[in-house]
């Protein structure tokens, strides 16, 4: 079990993973249409243009690539978890290794756009609301904030 950084070959399976989300977890929140937009965006070509601009990761565990975050800065973004394996600490283990990340760079906060499905989870880790935000493609978010 291990987190690694992004490759290019993981780019498959890391859309795979980011798309079962979309479909059999995020649409209880989100409109067709907003799930199909992000659907799109998330195909293997962008996830490979997405880990040269940010510093993106995956958690292994068992040879299989089960979750992925990413982040630019201090902002994490896209955190996905393959749902057969919700609930076993994967996506607070990420989000330990993330917030590390954003310590060890130097900054005292770390925030993050947390889509209205993660919003306990992101709540439960000490993130705190700082405001909802809506958007066509991306749908109702909020901003968290959390303290290093």
């Amino acid at each position: 079990m291990g987190i690694r950084r992004f490759r290019a070959d993981d780019a498959d399976i890391v859309s795979h993973i980011i798309r079962r989300c979309l479909l059999e977890v995020n649409i209880k929140d989100y409109p067709k249409e907003v799930i199909e937009s992000m659907y799109d965006h998330f195909s293997p070509k962008n996830l490979v243009e997405i880990s040269e601009r940010r510093h993106m990761y995956v958690f292994v565990q068992d040879n299989e690539i089960r979750g992925t975050g990413n982040l630019r800065d201090n902002n994490v973004r896209s955190v996905f978890v393959n749902p057969d394996f919700h609930n076993l600490g994967i996506g607070r283990e990420l989000m330990k290794h993330l917030e590390k990340l954003v310590k060890r760079s130097g900054y005292r906060t770390i925030e993050l756009f947390s889509s209205v499905t993660a919003f306990e989870f992101y709540k439960k880790l000490g993130y705190k609301r700082i405001r909802t935000v809506q958007d066509k493609d991306t749908g109702k978010s909020i901003l968290m904030r959390k303290m290093l």
